[in-house]
């Protein structure tokens, strides 16, 4: 094929792409059109060039995102409404972000400039998210936002719930800082600067949103970073998250008690909307379809058969609050353990491309990055079912995506 067409097709590749990344900061329907945009060129440029989206050097990862797919499609065509079922497995389609991500990372002359995007996007909603707490304002949306316990109000950008923020710019802002700090000499000390900066704001807003989990995820991402790094960070991190909490604890008094009390709601096995309770409950439904599960969209019509009659509405659940036991109830055991297999691979990979050899150092913040930011959404996964929000997800795809491209052939 023509170069020249190529490198437009490419440049074009790059562009929605770019478009996407940014858009996911603050717009899931900005994001996913960029994305159908970019897919669509990513077709033409696998006609064209007869490009394999999947290599066999990562195999493993492809073969386990295949077999939960797959058996998605079972559990689903098996369900209780199988037309409506496997119409919900369309978000799956995300899944595709990685090789895309993965194509355009391969090459120089993006790769940098993609997470530039990412960091700009992430700075300008942090930025909106702290006129928000001041102000209360919240352009694009009707709905008001929530005061907070001590002041101001509760964070959530432009997504429709301060959770998907919260989760979002937990693990979005401790990628972002750990690429930064991974990349030593790499790269220009202002380019350094500028993802600790879109990091460090990305922190605030998160502590901003109130959301317990986020941060707490947070928190544990950062300590992981810090563990993979050295003492020396590790022990820079575990200062920071010391004052963090201190300042947290005497500022925020409101938010300190919220994880007190939050925590011990969880802990009663009586109160209908504790984790202990949804988990008890969503373990019931998957002893009693131990193999297929439900299929997807069917958890709530079995999870309202367990609960007391007179119970509310928001107690109602749609999904079990953890991504394993969610994907249990869901699909079945084997469904579980195709989606644990995922996670297994991933971190395989990107532990493997962390530890690569030194004449590959530029590699290895990419690697560092995503590893710090893939556990701060596994982590948020354990109270929450964090896959089943697009949102988030679609990052995440972005993050698998930088981390995983040192590992692919004659990158």
């Amino acid at each position: 094929m023509n170069k020249g067409i190529l490198g437009y097709l490419e440049n074009a590749l790059f562009f929605f792409f770019a478009v996407f990344i940014f858009g996911s900061t603050f717009s899931i329907a900005l994001a996913q059109i960029s994305f159908g945009l970019t897919l669509i060129t990513f077709v033409i440029i696998i006609i064209v060039t007869r490009y394999n989206p999947f290599p066999a050097s990562l195999k493993w990862f492809y073969i386990a995102i295949a077999a939960y797919v797959l058996w998605e499609v079972v559990s689903s065509a098996l369900g209780r409404t199988p037309g409506d079922s496997l119409f919900m497995l369309k978000e799956e389609w995300l899944f595709l972000i990685v090789p895309v991500g993965i194509y355009l990372f391969a090459r120089e002359r993006y790769r940098e400039n993609l997470i530039r995007a990412f960091a700009l996007g992430v700075i300008i909603i942090s930025l909106y998210g702290i006129i928000q707490h001041l102000t209360g304002i919240h352009w694009f949306r009707d709905s008001q936002l929530v005061p907070a316990y001590d002041y101001g109000y509760r964070v959530r950008g432009n997504f429709s719930h301060r959770l998907t923020f919260g989760n979002y710019y937990a693990a979005a802002s401790v990628f972002l800082l750990g690429y930064g700090l991974a990349a030593g000499r790499t790269v220009s000390r202002n380019l350094r600067s500028w993802y600790v900066l879109a990091g460090s704001m990305g922190i605030i807003v998160t502590v901003l949103s109130y959301s317990r989990a986020s941060i707490g995820a947070m928190i544990g991402g950062l300590l992981v970073a810090g563990l993979i790094l050295g003492r020396k960070y590790f022990a820079s991190m575990l200062a920071a998250v010391a004052v963090l909490a201190v300042a947290v604890w005497f500022v925020m008094p409101g938010l300190a008690g919220r994880f007190s009390n939050a925590t011990e709601n969880d802990l009663n096995t009586q109160y209908e909307g504790g984790r202990l309770y949804i988990w008890n409950n969503a373990l019931k439904i998957t002893s009693a379809n131990p193999v297929f599960g439900v299929g997807a969209g069917n958890f709530r019509f079995e999870y309202e058969a367990l609960l007391p009659p007179d119970i509310p509405d928001n107690r109602k659940h749609v999904h079990a609050h953890n991504d394993l036991i969610n994907m249990a109830a869901t699909y079945g055991i084997p469904g579980a353990v195709f989606f644990a297999a995922i996670w297994i691979a991933l971190f395989g990979y990107l532990w493997r491309g962390w530890r690569s050899p030194g004449r590959f150092l530029y590699r290895r913040r990419y690697c560092l990055a995503a590893i710090a930011g893939s556990a701060v959404f596994f982590m948020s996964a354990a109270t929450e079912a964090t896959f089943a929000d697009e949102e988030v997800r679609q990052m995440l795809m972005f993050i698998w995506a930088a981390g995983l491209w040192p590992m692919t052939e004659n990158s």
